[in-house]
């Protein structure tokens, strides 16, 4: 049945009860098509088109709001007649500001009242059977949203998929532990309230995706930095089990470094003193606070370990089986820690936090970063948090992957510096200290999202682009990158374990070799002292 008459069919069906139904109800423009789901009929915003509809704000859960602050996500209460998006719904609680080249910037204000969802569909009927793709968006856990314009659905929809994307809950609010949270939850647990709404969206998906015209059936998880941190969550999880069925990971993971992964005992304790920095004694005083009294209160906030949501420590995890046999791709970006504060910036201070923080093993961690002037300082700043942080994160995913599942590993490495901003606004948000591949400049050339973002882009930008989205297109309808609708790409190779292959996406789109292979192997060693075992897989 034409989705036109079909959606004419459902307003005049519902109105028909209302008694507000004028004849003309049943010849609706794509503007105003209308989806059924679980909990009422939801209308397309009205800027979509024949092409292309667009779905905003579909709440998948209950406010968080009063006694549910700090609750597992809640069934939506269904509504009558239908219910409509044009603007996206405010995002989850954070101090809204600029981030850097704006791929964690929500276009919107924040709110406790967050828990929506968004849809892209290129889909003319239900029966369509598109692959399905879920943005998971970074921002460290404590900002970001699914409506940051570098990662709208509307790029990878273009070229095939649906694509939804949605806000959970971020800081305190979506993490905090605490005994008396524990005490309350039939399951012994408290926190990774973020993590239980992402699961909510992934069973949202499953109940709903196929009248968008997406098949429920092969669904792939997308995102960056801590997108990737909780997707790696998920992949073990058994709450989320058999709801995705491939992962693009960028940039992270949750793998131990100089530490294990935070058990919820840790998180107990960790809320405890959020509570006692908040001034509050009790868990009925801080569910009284205003958010933004919270905000001001602070704490760092993670996923825990907690054996419901998160089973095990993550390398244990791969090691004995226990995570989802489905094909990745995992990739990271040659200057990760330009954003971030660097190791130092002057040869003396180099070297003095060297010895400071490597003690014994500073004479390799040197070697690696040969420093004997300011300039070597300058020049080598960034490249212990690229190496040691995001890239071991991401390498170190890709090779617990290969070793653990018999699915096939996709390995990339992004090397493309973007061009300078072309509007001085923006240009202010984009210092020198930002220049290279810098942490999130992946995101508007995977996403096909490149106008998203005001920089004078040239036949290099376009190329990769069109490539790299047409990649991910390719992986989420067949879980190969090289195999599906779109064709004419070079060939991605699969990755064999730690000396790769990966593929190069920059000016060169070609397979390579793994970079830096030296300082992982280090930082392998020196992680594995630190935390006092090596990795399980």
């Amino acid at each position: 049945m034409p989705r036109l008459f079909l959606a004419g069919v459902l307003m005049s069906l519902v109105f028909a009860s209302s008694g507000t139904l004028t004849a003309a109800a049943a010849t609706y423009e794509p503007r105003t098509d209308v989806i059924p789901l679980t909990t009422g009929l939801f209308g397309a915003s009205r800027d979509s088109s024949q092409e292309m509809r667009t779905f905003r704000a579909i709440p998948f859960a209950a406010p968080p709001v009063g006694n549910l602050r700090w609750q597992p996500p809640q069934p939506v209460t269904p509504w009558e007649g239908v219910r409509r998006g044009d603007n996206f719904s405010p995002a989850c609680t954070q101090q809204i500001r600029d981030f850097r080249a704006l791929f964690y910037q929500s276009t919107e204000g924040s709110s406790e009242d967050c828990l929506y969802l968004n849809v892209w569909t290129p889909a003319q009927t239900p029966a369509e059977k598109k692959p399905v793709m879920v943005f998971f968006y970074g921002g460290g856990n404590t900002a970001g949203s699914g409506s940051a314009p570098a990662s709208s659905g509307k790029g990878l929809a273009s070229k095939g998929a649906v694509v939804v994307s949605f806000n959970y809950r971020l800081g305190a609010f979506g993490f905090l532990a605490h005994p008396e949270l524990s005490a309350e939850s039939p399951n012994g647990v408290s926190g990774n309230y973020a993590l239980l709404d992402q699961i909510a969206v992934l069973q949202w998906i499953h109940d709903n995706i196929t009248a968008f015209g997406g098949d429920p059936n092969n669904v792939t998880m997308y995102g960056p930095s801590a997108g990737a941190v909780n997707m790696t969550v998920l992949l073990a999880s058994p709450l989320a089990s058999g709801l995705f069925h491939k992962a693009v990971l960028e940039s992270l993971s949750i793998f131990p470094a100089a530490n294990p992964n935070p058990t919820l005992a840790i998180g107990e304790k960790t809320g405890l003193a959020f509570a006692s920095a908040a001034g509050v004694t009790s868990l009925a005083a801080l569910r009284a606070m205003h958010a933004p009294d919270l905000l001001r209160v602070p704490g760092s906030f993670s996923p825990y370990v907690d054996g419901y949501v998160f089973p095990d420590q993550i390398d244990q995890l791969f090691a004995s089986g226990q995570v989802a046999d489905i094909p990745i791709i995992v990739g990271w970006n040659a200057n990760e820690g330009t954003p971030y504060p660097p190791f130092a910036t002057t040869a003396a201070d180099f070297l003095s936090r060297a010895e400071r923080t490597y003690g014994d093993r500073a004479a390799e961690f040197l070697a690696l970063y040969p420093v004997s002037t300011d300039a070597d300082a300058q020049r080598l700043a960034f490249q212990p948090g690229t190496d040691g942080g995001f890239a071991w994160q991401a390498y170190t995913l890709a090779r617990a992957h290969q070793a653990a599942s018999k699915s096939n590993t996709f390995v990339y490495h992004f090397t493309r510096t973007p061009p300078y901003f072309a509007d001085q606004h923006y240009m202010e948000l984009d210092p020198p200290s930002l220049f290279g591949a810098y942490h999130g400049s992946e995101q508007a050339y995977l996403y096909n999202n490149l106008d998203a973002l005001p920089r004078p882009y040239t036949a290099v930008d376009r190329t990769l682009a069109d490539t790299a989205s047409s990649y991910l297109v390719n992986f989420a309808t067949t879980g190969n990158p090289n195999e599906g609708p779109l064709r004419g790409l070079p060939s991605w190779p699969t990755f064999g374990g730690p000396n790769g292959p990966l593929m190069l996406l920059g000016e060169s789109i070609a397979p390579a070799a793994v970079p830096n292979r030296t300082a992982f192997d280090f930082y392998d060693s020196f992680y594995a002292q630190a935390r006092g075992r090596g990795l399980a897989f």
